[in-house]
């Protein structure tokens, strides 16, 4: 995994609401169409504890109890009762151990281990490493400070605070609060039920042989490992063929089993473009969008009966942008997650291109370390094209380069997407 070096550039916004082409869509205004096509999430239900990674909560959970329970030692130690230097040693006190622990007094001292209740009476703990022992006796290197060593009952969590709000998505953090505070449920979204369809005649399921004029479908298996996630269920709906009124039974079909459509492909205009007259022939409504994105333009958004549908370009890397800055943004709101932009790195460029005009641009990107002032280099692969996969492989992440400009020169500077964050691995 490629390290990314910091920086301390203020983050860069992959969606301006600008747009200098009035016939394009800026990022966030299709992101705001697609959203408002959401009514609400999807219903919640219970969840156990271990079955909770990568489910989105529903509800706030506050905790039903402090956080320490109760005052306890931070280390293995002796617990003293005054400041002196000099202590009786009248008890050993371990973690777990039954019985509450008797009350000391000035010049007495108990053993104590880590996560031991604190007796009664103690000002501090001292590390076994700061304590002779002779007997029942002990001197101390040094006078110990009030207060030293010790975790305080609440001082990491009050009864009744929030300890996982709702709409994030659940992971190891939140689970080791919710076990701490004893909540062994919690209330969240049911998983997204999401129907994955390909577009077009010219598409064979991997392992089919080839046929002249035929290629392998690479949107269905990309975007369903894009989208598998505990809060989503993927069904694979097949590949649909250039027929307006197959595609229309398979949307209406879709559509009574599923919250969400996504499709790639017959997005554009062409005459064999048929997914904007299916969708008006199964009553659907449809947004055709051409958005401010290279690659990436024609993105559809709109539903079918209860379904929100998401319509993604035909050729991979363009699937892969609209899904990754619209598609997703509208299935995290149906899964009810709260809104989560996607923010690249600054870096600059270590390579010198025509500019990308009106739409932003995207490209494959590999990591060449930092510059003196260490901000991220970026070098552009490949030759560019929404169907070219081979560049992605050797590829760090996206080199996000702003709309704009005339002419990118190396050291002008550019946006770095890390594909752990870009395709949330």
């Amino acid at each position: 995994m490629t390290k990314v070096a910091s920086t301390t550039a203020p983050p860069l916004s992959l969606a301006s609401d600008i747009c200098s082409d009035p016939g394009l869509l800026s990022v966030v205004a299709a992101q705001e169409r697609a959203a408002a096509l959401i009514a609400g999430p999807v219903a919640s239900e219970l969840g156990a504890l271990g079955g909770l990674r990568g489910r989105i909560s529903a509800e706030d959970v506050v905790s039903p109890t402090p956080l320490p329970p109760f005052d306890h030692s931070a280390m293995d130690g002796y617990a003293v009762a005054s400041l002196g230097l000099e202590h009786v040693v009248r008890s050993r006190l371990a973690a777990g151990a039954s019985g509450a622990p008797e009350a000391l007094r000035p010049g007495e001292a108990a053993r104590i281990f880590t996560g031991a209740p604190l007796p009664p009476g103690a000002v501090a703990v001292v590390m076994q490493e700061r304590a002779l022992r002779d007997g029942d006796r002990i001197r101390l290197e040094f006078q110990p400070e009030i207060g030293a060593n010790i975790r305080r009952r609440g001082e990491d969590v009050a009864a009744g605070d929030v300890i996982v709000p709702a709409g994030v998505r659940l992971d190891a953090r939140h689970l080791a609060i919710l076990a701490s505070a004893g909540v062994e449920a919690v209330a969240v979204r049911r998983p997204v039920v999401i129907g994955l369809m390909s577009t077009g005649d010219e598409l064979l399921r991997p392992g089919e042989p080839l046929r002249p004029g035929r290629i392998h479908d690479a949107n269905r298996p990309m975007l369903a490992a894009m989208l598998a996630r505990p809060s989503h269920e993927v069904v694979d709906l097949g590949v649909a063929p250039d027929d307006r009124q197959a595609l229309t039974k398979l949307l209406l079909d879709a559509a009574e089993r599923c919250d969400a459509i996504v499709t790639s492909g017959a997005t554009s205009v062409g005459e064999e473009d048929h997914l904007a007259a299916a969708v008006s022939a199964a009553g659907g409504r449809l947004d055709l969008a051409r958005v401010a994105l290279k690659p990436g333009k024609p993105v559809v958004v709109g539903n079918v009966g209860r379904a929100v549908l998401i319509g993604l370009p035909g050729n991979p890397f363009a699937a892969l942008v609209a899904h990754m800055l619209i598609g997703r943004a509208a299935l995290e709101r149906l899964a009810g997650l709260s809104p989560r932009p996607l923010r690249p790195l600054p870096a600059v460029a270590a390579f010198g291109q025509r500019g990308p005009g009106a739409r932003t641009e995207f490209a494959p990107a590999a990591l060449l370390g930092a510059d003196a002032r260490g901000v991220l280099r970026v070098e552009k692969l490949g030759r560019g094209g929404s169907a070219r996969l081979a560049p992605l492989i050797a590829a760090d992440g996206l080199a996000v380069i702003p709309a704009g400009r005339d002419e990118i020169r190396p050291g002008d500077p550019i946006g770095f997407l890390p594909f752990e964050a870009a395709l949330q691995l």
